[in-house]
């Protein structure tokens, strides 16, 4: 099938359809709330542009799934990027990290995140303890996978400055500040070959948003269930509800608000549980004030943005899948060190000995 005829399919079949040089691809790996689910991992998107670069924004618990299930070689991607530490945003972390070492990378995990208020706050901190919680499971990998799998390079910025935090092979990435629960999370807005995508991370409408988010060709922007959903389907109470629902997160009716003063070539919100009962009612609070295009994701929806136009399906992937090994060629050849040595007790109950 030539490249032409793949774009025109109802669906996207991952890896049959290379980016033009103009193009970007976003793909939703997680859309759904702190709680896990078949139907919604936590949040996490990937990002694919046509000059051959891969960012992954956010890795929320059980997202990585998604991704694998994308078939993309775990070398391909160029960085992470957190927008903060809250485990449905970040959970996957030993995924990421020692799922992609184990799956075949072999140059250093590059991970992007805010500082915080105080050090035990940011991102440095929480990759260097989660590392340090995982020393016998990578230690026990060593000398066995690539040496240089294990490592990883972080990227710490200012919470509290807009600006960029990423410049490289024409690509630009800029934070700027995100109002949720406490200091220290950031939205993004990535600049590429006259395209711009921005994700807003979790926040309640700010004018940071507003300011920094203007001429996105794809905007992606969280909203909740609404309150009487949240009562309802969630068992909270109304505090709770609100608390969570418009204090700590946009009310879909207040995204809204932001959409229209935003003005995206195409708007997308995530971060609701979204069902055939939970849908019309959020998109009719959002109806009030935005009446521009709208997308309502649910994970693996896929979204092709080139100059011309952007178009929107749902991947077809399968769920019995092993590592791409495109790549594979440098996690063979790479360095290895020494392997730590069993006690000799231990090695001599072996009923195949092998060392």
């Amino acid at each position: 099938m030539s490249p032409d005829m793949t774009r025109m399919r109802d669906h996207y079949y991952p890896n049959t359809e290379p980016l033009r040089v103009d193009e970007m691809r976003v793909i939703a790996l997680g859309t759904g709330r702190p709680f896990v689910r078949r139907a919604q991992a936590n949040t996490s998107w990937l990002l694919e542009l046509g000059n051959g670069d891969k960012f992954v924004f956010d890795f929320g618990s059980g997202s990585q799934v998604n991704f694998t299930a994308l078939e993309i070689p775990h070398q391909d991607i160029t960085a992470y990027f957190a927008t903060h530490l809250h485990a449905d945003h970040v959970g996957d972390f030993a995924q990421v990290w020692i799922g992609s070492w184990a799956g075949g990378r072999s140059k250093p995990l590059v991970v992007y995140g805010p500082s915080g208020p105080e050090p035990r706050f940011g991102t440095k901190h929480f990759i260097e303890t989660q590392m340090e919680s995982f020393a016998w499971d990578t230690a026990t990998r060593l000398g066995l996978l690539p040496d240089a799998g294990a490592e990883v390079d972080v990227h710490e910025f200012d919470y509290r400055q807009i600006g960029t935090v990423y410049e490289h092979n024409g690509v630009v990435i800029k934070s700027f500040p995100a109002v949720h629960i406490y200091d220290g999370p950031v939205s993004f807005r990535v600049e590429w070959n006259g395209l711009c995508f921005v994700f807003s991370g979790d926040t309640t409408p700010s004018q940071f948003f507003v300011d920094n988010a203007r001429n996105a060709d794809l905007l992606i922007h969280e909203a909740f269930n609404t309150v009487p959903q949240l009562i309802e389907r969630s068992g909270y109470d109304e505090t709770m509800a609100k608390g969570i629902g418009t204090m700590a997160h946009s009310a879909p009716v207040e995204a809204g608000y932001v959409l229209a003063q935003v003005k995206p070539r195409l708007a997308v919100l995530y971060h609701f549980f979204n069902d055939f009962d939970t849908v019309l009612e959020i998109e009719r609070d959002v109806r009030e004030h935005y009446q521009g295009p709208l997308a309502l994701a649910q994970d693996l929806m896929v979204f092709n943005v080139a100059a011309h136009g952007i178009r929107v399906r749902m991947a077809v992937t399968p769920t019995h899948v092993w590592p791409n090994k495109e790549r594979h060629d440098a996690f063979r050849s790479a360095s290895r060190m020494k392997r730590p040595q069993m006690s000799r007790w231990l090695a001599e109950k072996q009923l195949f000995p092998k060392f």
